[in-house]
């Protein structure tokens, strides 16, 4: 798929290399105590804050008329690896299309009703892996524990009924408690089987949506 959203990060690996001693005859067997036992990696886990995250939408109406809503309905993890690391980090979000809100009433049923479809498809969701930064990450200079980071990620999401692949971009900052992250990207409605948004005379919209996201995630129990 060629539209996507925007939205995290991970990357880093250990390699060892064991160096094995060979005769002539044969090679020598690695001895077990000179192979320590592996460590797996500590993970922490994060949990999305619903009063604290928004994802919003834009939907371009007939004469380009914005239809702005956001989703009020929305939960979600996050699992980062220590030192920075993000080896095998991964997320998810699920939100309720039901949940979604407009300033104006007949926007708001109109994309309810003929555009997400809330009642036959009542559920959102996004799953994230393979998460990179693309970059070292900036320190704050007066608070040394907090770092931006820029990162790149696949995101699967669910929508409509319809599963897509999608890449993702996005910034985190890491307060040394809370995650923060922000992202904006775009989607077409077509990818997703959904209608274009009309209203008045049954003019038809845009396919085009600008979503924006903004998550803030707390330590949660592993």
């Amino acid at each position: 798929m060629q539209s996507g959203w925007k939205f995290l990060r991970m990357g880093g690996a250990a390699v060892v290399i064991g160096i094995l001693a060979f005769s002539p005859a044969r090679a020598a067997a690695p001895s077990r105590e000179s192979s320590p036992p592996s460590k797996s990696p500590i993970v922490y886990r994060y949990v999305v804050s619903q009063k604290r995250s928004r994802i919003s939408l834009t939907f371009r109406g007939p004469l380009a008329v914005p239809y702005d809503a956001h989703f009020t309905v929305l939960k979600g993890e996050l699992f980062l690896g220590s030192g920075g690391s993000f080896k095998g980090a991964n997320g998810h979000i699920a939100i309720k299309s039901a949940s979604l809100k407009s300033k104006k009433a007949e926007q708001q049923k109109m994309l309810l009703r003929n555009v997400l479809e809330a009642s036959a498809y009542p559920d959102i969701e996004l799953r994230v892996s393979s998460i990179k930064a693309t970059g070292v990450p900036a320190s704050r200079e007066q608070r040394k524990r907090e770092k931006d980071w820029r990162l790149t990620a696949r995101g699967v999401l669910k929508l409509h009924g319809v599963e897509r692949e999608i890449p993702l971009s996005f910034s985190m900052a890491d307060t040394g408690t809370d995650l923060y992250i922000r992202g904006t990207g775009r989607l077409e409605l077509s990818d997703f089987d959904m209608s274009r948004p009309t209203l008045l005379l049954l003019m038809p919209g845009s396919g085009d949506v600008v979503v924006r996201v903004r998550l803030v995630a707390s330590p949660g129990v592993r």
